[in-house]
């Protein structure tokens, strides 16, 4: 439940028009921001709460912070929708957030208000997936592309280089969108030019992808699936095939192929049973924990360079931004139990 102050707050730095009067309302506001005695506040913005991938990536980035010592404010949902991610976050600086971590719905869209934080002198973490503009302290995510590119070599296996797939991707105006949809679509025209991809934007969202999996899969031979995110999808596009009779076990006749992304505990458990193949997980947990550990350190003035970590990544500059590239496995039958899967935590 908000306070008045802080509904008043997030309307003035909504109708605020212009960078001047973003920061007059900041100040406005910032003078009515309280925090625990020694502590530093610091803010979550989510770009969306609607699926297992997202609510978790909240709760760690939230409970990893305040077990660090940092007064994190209650996390704010824009709900799917960029333009209401900008007034949260314009709302969060408002609030007196010193730092603020990032989970972007729209990597363009959130620019201005990420420019608008650097004006306030608020550092900025995005985790997940990335910004495409604005000076940000650290962007925590995998390697996209080569998180496309692993699905594409899974699917190229199962299908023998032949046949028809459906790719269900997300919307190509995330970083994480475009480049696992460029990772995976170029890996199959070099490597596997005898399959068709017939590709789909679902825009992250369930009810759209299984739609389009209820009307690809019932009009087309389709001999394998690829899912940008089964956080998002794999439950619905798993009743679409049960529907069509098309979901069943590996090895039994008329079995599709099924590759994703994310490693929920809905696909882990699929590949338990024998009906997904192949996922290829997210450190998750690591973004939670990284996100916390970078925060504190961008609150305190602490720099970053490009290097080796001590957490078995690499930081790299993109963009004019410092991005540390976590490994993201892939999981089979094999190692579908390995305790360290973020869809294995309790």
């Amino acid at each position: 439940m908000t306070s008045p102050f802080e509904r008043t707050c997030t309307r003035k730095l909504a109708a605020a028009a212009s960078v001047g009067l973003l920061l007059m309302a900041v100040a406005s506001c910032s003078r009515g921001a309280s925090s625990k005695s020694g502590e530093t506040t610091v803010g979550y913005s989510a770009g969306a709460l609607d699926n297992p991938f997202a609510v978790r990536l909240s709760k760690l980035v939230v409970q990893k912070s305040r077990a660090g010592g940092l007064n994190m404010l209650s996390a704010v949902n824009a709900g799917g929708d960029p333009a209401k991610q900008v007034s949260d976050l314009n709302a969060l600086i408002g609030r007196g957030a010193k730092g603020i971590v990032l989970h972007p719905r729209d990597s363009d869209a959130i620019v201005p208000a990420i420019k608008a934080a650097n004006k306030a002198h608020v550092p900025v973490i995005t985790v997940d997936t990335a910004a495409n503009g604005g000076d940000i302290y650290v962007q925590i995510r995998a390697d996209n592309v080569a998180m496309g590119e692993s699905a594409c070599k899974e699917i190229g296996r199962l299908t023998g280089g032949s046949g028809t797939v459906l790719e269900l991707f997300g919307s190509l105006t995330t970083t994480a969108g475009a480049e696992r949809h460029k990772g995976f679509t170029d890996c199959m025209a070099a490597d596997f030019p005898g399959v068709r991809v017939i590709g789909k934007n679902t825009n992250w969202n369930t009810a759209t992808a299984a739609d389009t999996a209820q009307t690809v899969m019932s009009t087309s031979n389709i001999k394998a699936v690829f899912m940008a995110s089964d956080s998002v999808m794999v439950s619905a596009v798993q009743k679409v095939m049960q529907n069509l009779g098309q979901w069943k076990p590996i090895g039994q006749p008329g079995h599709v192929g099924v590759v994703t992304i994310d490693g929920s505990a809905e696909s882990l458990d699929a590949v338990r049973a024998h009906y997904v193949d192949s996922v290829v997980s997210q450190p998750i947990d690591q973004y939670g924990s990284l996100a916390a550990q970078y925060l504190k350190q961008a609150v305190a003035g602490d720099t970053l360079k490009p290097g080796p970590t001590d957490h078995d990544s690499e930081i790299v500059e993109r963009n004019g931004n410092l991005e540390d590239v976590l490994p993201s496995p892939v999981v089979t039958i094999t190692n579908a139990d390995d305790p360290t899967l973020w869809g294995n935590a309790s």
